[in-house]
């Protein structure tokens, strides 16, 4: 099916928007506020530079606390980054797919797949936040959904290369 591709490429580019459009919105009496993944991105990579920096290791006991807590600091980032990895391999594939202009079983069943998990994510996360989830918590769910569409049709009616057609071969006459 033709529009697989450009559904799957959909899909990709939606989850890579809600990387920077708020994951969770805060109405409380006493605040307000919403954060994307993107500023807690941010907001870690500064809580990192402090944590290294030569005040916190002068006033730390150990050297071996503030390499644990750079480690913990990173690994928080790495988590909040393979949230969005699904999102950008079917971005990927999408536009591998449109730039081929085909669009097989093989990349059916990785859009299946990657769909499928970034659904899960999605779907997790947004039960996690319940009322206060985002903008970008429900793009991350369109991401999935179509995704595995994308992926599903793909593997249902896989769009083959176009095959160049073949001049007629003149069969020499036995004498």
């Amino acid at each position: 099916m033709k529009a697989s591709k450009f559904l799957v490429l959909a899909g990709g580019i939606l989850g890579i928007l809600a990387f920077f459009l708020p994951m969770v919105t805060l109405h409380r009496a006493d605040y307000s506020g919403s954060a994307s993944a993107f500023q807690l991105i941010k907001g870690l990579s500064v809580a990192s530079d402090a944590v290294s920096s030569e005040d916190v290791r002068a006033a730390a006991m150990s050297s071996e606390s503030v390499q644990s807590a750079k480690e913990g600091l990173d690994a928080m980032k790495g988590i909040v980054m393979a949230i969005f990895v699904p999102a950008i391999l079917l971005a990927a594939i999408g536009a591998l797919g449109v730039s081929k202009r085909r669009f097989g079983r093989v990349a059916g069943v990785f859009s299946l797949l990657f769909g499928l998990i970034g659904l899960g994510i999605g779907a997790l996360l947004n039960s996690a936040a319940g009322p206060d989830a985002g903008i970008g918590l429900t793009l991350l769910l369109g991401t999935g959904v179509l995704g595995a569409v994308g992926g599903l049709f793909a593997l249902i009616k896989p769009e083959r290369a176009a095959t160049a057609a073949q001049a007629p071969r003149l069969v020499a006459a036995a004498a």
